[in-house]
């Protein structure tokens, strides 16, 4: 069973309240992991563990860790996730002083990575069950392939068509946020790197592991999304 299957990977970033509050004098410390696969697309999870912004303790961005790990491993697509507290936001710190996002920029130009999919939480009150950000109606974080955009609200559309259905809250575009800050992972990623990205916010309804239809729906979505994005032209390896 795939909740199963994924629900799995909660018990490694449960430790310590999700703080993963490791040694930091080791030697092989680091803040994050970069696991690489096959695939040209690549997945990010920034907020996996509680991380620190203007020197506040923010919460995790509740279970983007185990869809990460879990599409990497099904789908052979590489991913980068936190690993610990002792980290700045990476979606909010210095570009230049960023661990993970030189890291991660260097990763997708060393490995000629073609789109990043930066995964996020939003809490349960918003109206929407998922919702890309690209920077606004240009599209600029996408570097104009509104082919992609259009591919993922496709997907998703049809793949949560249930609990959209139910809920009323439809997938959607820059209605909220935009990622167009200079520090998002997105941004950052898509002006030095050259690539398309989009940050994909998902409604906490769809991260309730005491509701299993709608997380297996959100699962199988997924999956699909990258299925299909991996059809498009521009995407083929």
């Amino acid at each position: 069973m795939k909740t199963h299957e994924v629900l799995q990977y909660d018990k490694q970033f449960s430790q310590n309240n999700w703080m993963w509050n490791i040694n930091i004098q080791k030697k092989d410390f680091s803040t994050f992991k970069i696991i690489k696969n096959k695939s040209k697309i690549l997945i990010s999870a920034p907020h996996s563990v509680s991380h620190v912004r203007e020197w506040e303790i923010l919460p995790i961005d509740f279970l983007t860790w185990w869809l990460t790990l879990y599409l990497g491993k099904r789908l052979n697509v590489p991913i980068i996730y936190s690993t610990s507290i002792h980290v700045w936001d990476p979606n909010f710190d210095n570009n230049d002083t960023s661990e993970y996002k030189q890291s991660l920029l260097k990763f997708i130009k060393d490995n000629n990575m073609k789109l990043l999919i930066d995964l996020h939480w939003c809490r349960s009150v918003r109206d929407f069950s998922v919702e890309l950000w690209t920077w606004w109606i240009w599209d600029p974080n996408l570097l104009w392939h509104t082919e992609i955009s259009d591919n993922i609200i496709e997907s998703l559309n049809t793949n949560l068509k249930t609990y959209i259905s139910h809920s009323k809250k439809p997938i959607t575009k820059n209605t909220i946020f935009s990622a167009s800050k200079e520090n998002t992972v997105s941004n950052f990623i898509s002006k030095n790197a050259n690539i398309p990205t989009v940050q994909l916010e998902i409604n906490q309804e769809l991260r309730d592991i005491n509701n299993i239809d709608n997380l297996s729906l959100l699962i199988n979505a997924l999956e699909e999304m990258i299925n299909n994005l991996s059809t498009l032209e521009y995407l083929k390896n």
